[in-house]
């Protein structure tokens, strides 16, 4: 964000459905008189068209997620958003989160390669905290003011006071994605991401993979609720739409999301809220039969409800 050319272009679009870690910076922006355009996430099916629809040349960047954490649906045709930013010359960020270890996200076949992407493995690739990147296009010659002495690293030895002229140097930056380096940091979970995704490639748990697992666990989930045949106004599915367009959790509305992942956790059986929405995400070491009691519990919870 600070790389950009926010005096020139400020304005920034993004959706209402996103993380609070962006949420929280775009509010923070607009507190200091940026634009600040948040379209509205639902329906989803839409949300690319709507989103595109707002980048304009006052447009500095457009920033969405490829998954949406609270409900876990698949944002489609983000094609639709980086043309229009390209249009626009505007860029693209996009928060892949919810994707890692869940659902492929091809950049070249979803037309993102010119997009700044950024994501984690805490949630899905069991890394750990601490693991998380952005990617940036390769030929990305932007000079982000925030950033860390790790950004020019490579060239520290040769760098001097002074420019060509004898007038002060300009800030220089690495290649590549160096340009966005901080400072020093603390490596160890870097060593157990490593062996984790040498677990993995050992085991064969490649993207498409874990895909299936995913949609297995996640499609087993809403089968279990379905049969449950509970109350919608105690929980409910949030949205009906086809397996494949959820990532990997299931989301469930209930005005008492926060009572129910209590008492689920009392009961063996971890879960998370946001709000008044109850997240169940499986993971490839759970049995099927431990997620239909996780559902049967849910269930002797609701109707004692």
């Amino acid at each position: 964000l600070s790389a950009l050319p926010l005096a020139r272009r400020p304005r920034l679009v993004s959706t209402d459905g996103e993380f609070h870690s962006l949420r929280r910076q775009l509010d923070r922006l607009a507190e200091e008189g940026l634009e600040v355009v948040k379209v509205t996430a639902r329906p989803v099916e839409s949300l690319a068209e709507r989103l595109s629809a707002e980048v304009d040349e006052r447009t500095a960047c457009a920033l969405v997620s490829s998954v949406l954490f609270e409900s876990a649906l698949i944002v489609p045709d983000l094609r639709a958003v980086a043309e229009a930013c390209t249009r626009a010359g505007a860029e693209l960020l996009v928060d892949a989160y919810h994707s890692l270890g869940a659902v492929p996200l091809p950049l070249a076949a979803e037309g993102l390669e010119r997009a700044f992407v950024v994501g984690g493995g805490y949630k899905y690739l069991q890394l750990g905290e601490g693991n998380c990147f952005l990617r940036s296009p390769p030929d990305c010659e932007l000079r982000p003011v925030i950033t860390g002495w790790y950004s020019e690293f490579a060239e520290l030895a040769e760098t001097t006071a002074l420019g060509d002229e004898g007038g002060p140097r300009p800030v220089p930056y690495g290649a590549g994605g160096a340009r966005f380096a901080g400072a020093t940091f603390d490596p160890t979970s870097q060593y157990r991401g490593a062996a984790v995704f040498d677990f993995f490639e050992r085991e064969g748990l490649d993207a498409e993979l874990l895909r299936a697992v995913s949609q297995h666990q996640v499609g087993l989930l809403i089968e279990a609720f379905e049969a449950l045949d509970l109350d919608p106004s105690i929980v409910a599915l949030c949205d009906d739409v086809p397996l494949t367009a959820r990532g990997g959790f299931l989301a469930l509305r209930s005005p008492r999301a926060g009572a129910l992942r209590a008492a689920l956790r009392e009961r063996g059986v971890a879960t998370d809220h946001r709000a008044d929405v109850l997240r169940f995400g499986p993971a490839p070491y759970l049995t099927d039969d431990q997620l239909r009691s996780a559902m049967a519990i849910l269930g002797e919870l609701a109707a004692g409800s």
